[in-house]
């Protein structure tokens, strides 16, 4: 299937690793110009060799601190220099923290609530007004199944989540007249470094063993496995494509059948 991506021009924050990174791999692939962004130098410079080196596609490294609005506005901004537009958003920031409750400090949910949940709100604000100008432009926020199916020991995550399925409805409504279709796309946990820390948490929390832990992270998921990031990414891409035409405020659930309820 041709996506009609050859020729756009993809920012994608959170793209030095896990979904981000497979999501701006998936689009370099299909003939976009990628620019990826991340905290982490070095993970950044090697993603971006990687992309580079499997499609053969022109890759932007930026690093950037998504809970920094003078680093958001630098990173758009650069991206325009560079490709002189962007077409396509992909959002795969932030981890909030988990824990008890009344154990959760209050600065653990202003950190998890301002990556999150803020970051993916000023990273679309900044890059809007370019696709209205251009009369086209698709925004992808990967939110994260928590944001449905609450967890008692990962409040803020579903904070955060419920908030972003929230916000990306009333964003997809306010611009889809300016040929804007913004959607979520809402994985549960799959094989990245953050399941590693969920199982740890999850573990300390409950006193068991690790590998307990990650069986009930399992049990939880009826096709019995966790996604690998590529998974993901094919969904991610298409919802950014030409032939996505008609779905726009949805947050898609790409879960193994994990979400419970109609």
């Amino acid at each position: 299937m041709d996506l009609g991506l050859k020729g756009k021009h993809a920012l994608v924050t959170g793209g030095s690793m896990g979904i981000g990174k497979a999501s701006a791999l998936e689009l370099a692939a299909e003939g976009c110009r990628v620019a990826i962004a991340a905290r982490g130098e070095e993970a950044l410079a090697q993603a971006a060799e990687e992309i580079r080196a499997r499609t053969g596609a022109e890759v932007l490294a930026l690093r950037a601190d998504c809970t920094s609005l003078e680093d958001i506005r630098r990173m758009v901004a650069e991206v325009v220099a560079r490709f002189g537009r962007v077409d396509i958003l992909v959002n795969s920031i932030g981890a909030a923290q988990s824990g008890h409750f009344l154990e959760l400090a209050e600065q653990a949910w202003r950190d998890s609530l301002e990556l999150k949940l803020y970051g993916v709100v000023r990273c679309c604000r900044e890059v809007v007004p370019h696709m209205q100008r251009q009369r086209w432009g698709r925004i992808v926020n990967l939110i994260g199944h928590r944001g449905r199916q609450p967890e008692a020991r990962a409040m803020p995550a579903g904070v955060a989540n419920a908030g972003l399925v929230n916000f990306t409805k009333a964003l997809a409504d306010e611009f889809v007249k300016d040929g804007i279709l913004a959607n979520g796309v809402s994985p549960c946990p799959m094989e990245t470094r953050r399941l590693d820390y969920m199982v740890k948490a999850k573990a300390r929390m409950e006193g068991i063993s690790e590998d307990a832990a990650r069986q009930a992270y399992l049990r939880d998921i009826p096709i019995g496995r966790f996604a690998q990031p590529a998974e993901i990414a094919a969904l991610v891409a298409f919802l950014a494509s030409e032939r996505n035409s008609y779905i726009s405020g949805t947050t898609i659930e790409i879960d193994g059948g994990a979400t419970r309820g109609i």
